[in-house]
């Protein structure tokens, strides 16, 4: 479970790194390098699906969705705080 929720969360970054509010913060305008990012966290997250360690039964779907899911919001929680800023000093 741990393996499916560190690649998915790779994945999520990936995915995070290619939206439009990151991409611009990043510096990143090339339609190659946007497309490749999406890629590679479509792979990742395939890769997870088929590394779950269960049969191709629901149980499957239900570990991979759930080690997904945990990796989002680890994600979603990470991006969402605010960075703390440096106090200002008064050159004298």
């Amino acid at each position: 479970m741990v393996e499916i929720v560190a690649t998915s969360f790779v994945a999520w970054l990936l995915f995070a790194a290619a939206s439009y509010k990151y991409r611009r913060d990043l510096g990143i305008d090339s339609p190659a390098a946007i497309v490749g990012l999406r890629a590679v966290a479509a792979l990742l997250l395939t890769l997870a699906l088929f590394r779950c360690g269960a049969p191709v039964t629901g149980e499957r779907w239900v570990r991979f969705l759930g080690g997904s899911a945990l990796a989002a919001v680890m994600l979603v929680m990470l991006l969402s705080v605010a960075p703390l800023r440096a106090p200002r000093r008064n050159p004298k």
